[in-house]
């Protein structure tokens, strides 16, 4: 069945299929950062979905804070729920970022869902993701209900075939990037750290 113009335009600001597998499968290495993220007002039940990715001169989480989140209006009297799927996770230099828009901004939450670690030993890269959590943000790998959740949400499906993603071979990494996770936020080395003194 041919779809309507209508419904072309309500999907345009979704990814392709092929760019979430490429950049969010774990154990592929990401080509570049993509930032899918929604939004929630209040108490309202209805969500502000888009997304964003990296370009030459700038990484994905400033573009959105400094393109795409100042079209918004986020007033202090209303609490503003914001959730970031990341192919990558921010580094030390983004993370700073983040931080003062979330003083900038205490009715803010923000919760952020990462694929990968990015470059989770350099140690600015790790000290950047602890400030993130003291300043309130809320960190995660994402899981297998996370990755359902972008393909059904964040994909365009051009054939309407919206059937449960599920990434080949998922559970070895995103095991290991859980317990990095954890490391890193308690302030402990890496699981890597004896493999890269021998």
């Amino acid at each position: 069945m041919r779809r309507s113009h209508g419904y072309w335009h309500r999907e345009r600001w979704k990814i392709q299929p092929n760019d979430f597998k490429v950049n969010y499968t774990p154990g592929i290495h990401p080509r570049v950062t993509y930032l899918l993220y929604e939004i929630r007002w209040g108490r309202s039940t209805k969500f502000w979905r888009h997304w964003c990715r990296n370009t030459p001169t700038q990484h994905a989480e400033i573009a959105c804070l400094e393109h795409d989140f100042k079209k918004l209006k986020f007033r202090p009297s209303v609490h503003c729920s914001i959730t970031w799927f990341l192919s990558w996770s921010p580094c030390g230099k983004c993370c700073k970022s983040i931080m003062q828009f979330l003083r900038a901004h205490p009715s803010v939450t923000l919760k952020i869902k990462a694929a990968w670690l990015f470059k989770h030993m350099d140690e600015r890269n790790r000290q950047g993701l602890r400030n993130l959590m003291e300043s309130g943000a809320a960190l995660y790998i994402m899981h297998l209900p996370d990755y359902r959740y972008c393909w059904r949400t964040f994909v365009v499906h051009q054939n309407g075939e919206e059937d449960d993603y599920c990434p080949l071979v998922p559970s070895l990494w995103i095991i290991f990037y859980c317990l990095e996770l954890q490391r890193i936020l308690w302030g402990l080395p890496s699981l890597l750290a004896r493999h890269a003194h021998r």
